[in-house]
């Protein structure tokens, strides 16, 4: 459930291996490996800028018949704090390879350039793979939330409860119902949030704060902290009846070790296929339900 870049790339990484000495190797391998300490040089903090040098090679990588050498390439220029980056990283969202579109969605994030926003959300409205859709989703969720979104949408107005005995961090929605991301997420981010603050022990957590921050804030208020991982499956319209599913992977926070989960049903009969009206009533209640009985229960995960 970790969205760390240093660990994504090193997952990423992980295939490739630097030539042996004595070792012959292919020119391919050797240019890989070459990328890759590229890629993580640029993380150093004596290199600030990659020079269009760099970034036209980089650029050029992203088209290598090689995924390998694509995911190592969209990952330094992710590093590389260029403006000229966000072009070739859009392109990278596209590729035939899950593997390289999600590493051009944790560069984009970790490039943080507002124009990124406009090729994400394209990417995230037809994207299938469930993986690269959370990488793409997080990575519009902290663009939008910086400074240089310019109001993208990600203010949040949360509410100080002084009588807070959990502090909660919540998820992007894992959106598998075949709906814009946007409308699912808020749809169940408010109805959470609602029942969460109504619950009267809760003190919502903002979505880009930091681990170190998150403990810092938990020890000074003595609460026990949760992150709620979130998710909806595929509307099912089985027997002409609407089944909507929410599901809540609860985790310790901020170091989001699984705790337990909690799944909430709900049907609607009669229901003709792609009632949106009837698709947003249940899930509405199937999120706010299911996050009343995570709060009225939270100390039974502890």
């Amino acid at each position: 459930m970790r969205d760390n870049v240093g660990e994504v790339s090193a997952r990423l990484f992980s295939p490739v291996r630097a030539p042996k000495a004595g070792r012959v190797t292919g020119g391919k391998a050797v240019l890989v490996a070459s990328l890759v300490v590229a890629g993580l040089s640029l993380f150093a903090p004596r290199v600030a800028h990659a020079d269009e040098a760099r970034l036209r090679f980089l650029s050029e990588k992203m088209r290598d018949s090689d995924p390998r050498v694509r995911t190592s390439a969209a990952l330094a220029l992710g590093a590389s704090n260029e403006d000229g980056a966000v072009d070739p990283l859009c392109g990278g969202l596209g590729d035939r390879e899950q593997v390289v579109r999600q590493a051009a969605a944790v560069a984009l994030k970790r490039l943080s350039r507002s124009r990124s926003l406009e090729c994400l959300r394209g990417r995230e409205r037809v994207e299938s793979n469930e993986a690269v859709k959370i990488a793409v989703t997080r990575a519009i969720e902290a663009i939008a939330s910086s400074g240089d979104s310019g109001g993208g949408g990600g203010s949040e107005q949360i509410k100080e409860n002084p009588n807070a005995k959990y502090y909660i961090s919540l998820s992007t929605v894992a959106n598998q119902t075949g709906r814009a991301q946007t409308e699912v997420e808020k749809i169940v981010l408010a109805s959470v949030r609602k029942k969460l603050e109504a619950a009267g022990v809760v003190q919502l957590a903002p979505t880009t704060e930091a681990p170190e921050k998150a403990r810092e804030v938990m020890k000074g208020r003595k609460m026990k902290g949760f992150y709620l991982a979130l998710a909806v499956d595929r509307f099912d319209y089985a027997d002409g009846n609407l089944r909507v599913k929410v599901k809540i992977g609860v985790f310790n926070y901020p170091n989001k070790s699984l705790l337990g989960n909690i799944d909430k049903t709900l049907t609607a009969q009669g229901v003709s296929s792609g009632d949106k009206a009837s698709e947003d009533r249940l899930l509405e209640l199937a999120a706010g339900l299911a996050s009343e009985q995570f709060a009225q229960n939270a100390s039974a995960f502890l």
